[in-house]
């Protein structure tokens, strides 16, 4: 399996999201209203060290305090260090059993340990309660194309399309139209492969590998200039001559 943006981008997502949504809950220590706000802007700088020393010192004052283990796994999920960070999810989840939501971030990281299986249930259990999250559909869609499960991923990523597109949020929709370019490209089908990537594109003109998939397609469909065209884009967005229009970035996924 190998290390995809999308999936990092949506997982950095998830941890911010379940990091932010209640800072404050039961058995927060002393100070945690001045803490908290400080290792958010630390961890926007990229200093995820000087958060956790802050995190560190509150937990050792209240080692019980599932939201300073959410915020410590969040510096660890952004600095790629997926083991620390489950380990953490699994302790604020211990402290806090009624707190669901980590099942996602949790699932990203059991995903990037390559624990498929255990991750495709951590995010089946957050259906259960909220069948439409997108973000968690799309995880499975992410499992079921690793499995050279095509069907499946093909169904997944529609209803992704389709969620993602009845809210108007245009990047979470350029990913899903993306990979279904992936998945018809896998099975030999340029032709659909083709349209779903310059859906994506069309949605998120800054998407480099999106077109650079597409570069690919259409030389493999045999259309030689409008394949050096998008290479040619794809060159200047690498090179920074193009940048990704604002708003591109993802947000949280509720």
């Amino acid at each position: 399996m190998s290390l995809r943006f999308d999936a990092l981008a949506l997982a950095v997502a998830a941890a911010l999201l379940w990091a932010v949504a209640d800072p404050l809950a039961a058995a927060a220590p002393a100070g945690a209203d001045e803490v908290l706000p400080t290792c958010l802007e630390l961890i926007h700088g990229g200093r995820y060290a000087d958060a956790r020393r802050l995190l560190e010192a509150a937990l050792a004052e209240r080692p019980d305090w599932a939201e300073g283990q959410v915020w410590l796994a969040l510096t660890y999920v952004k600095e790629g260090r997926w083991e620390t960070a489950r380990k953490l999810y699994e302790r604020a989840r211990q402290l806090d059993p009624a707190r669901h939501a980590l099942l996602v971030p949790y699932g990203w990281c059991l995903y990037f340990l390559g624990e498929l299986e255990d991750s495709r249930r951590s995010f089946e259990a957050y259906l259960e309660i909220y069948p439409n999250h997108s973000d968690s559909l799309y995880a499975l869609a992410l499992i079921a194309y690793d499995g050279d499960d095509s069907e499946t991923a093909v169904r997944l990523f529609k209803r992704v399309v389709q969620l993602t597109r009845a809210r108007g949020d245009a990047a979470r929709e350029a990913l899903a139209h993306a990979r279904l370019g992936d998945v018809y490209a896998r099975t030999g089908d340029l032709g659909r492969a083709r349209l779903e990537l310059k859906q994506a594109v069309g949605l998120d003109p800054g998407n480099a590998k999106a077109r650079f998939k597409l570069s690919r397609v259409l030389r493999l469909l045999g259309d030689t200039a409008a394949a050096d065209e998008e290479f040619k884009k794809y060159g200047e967005l690498l090179s920074g001559a193009a940048p990704r229009p604002d708003g591109a970035e993802l947000l949280p996924d509720p």
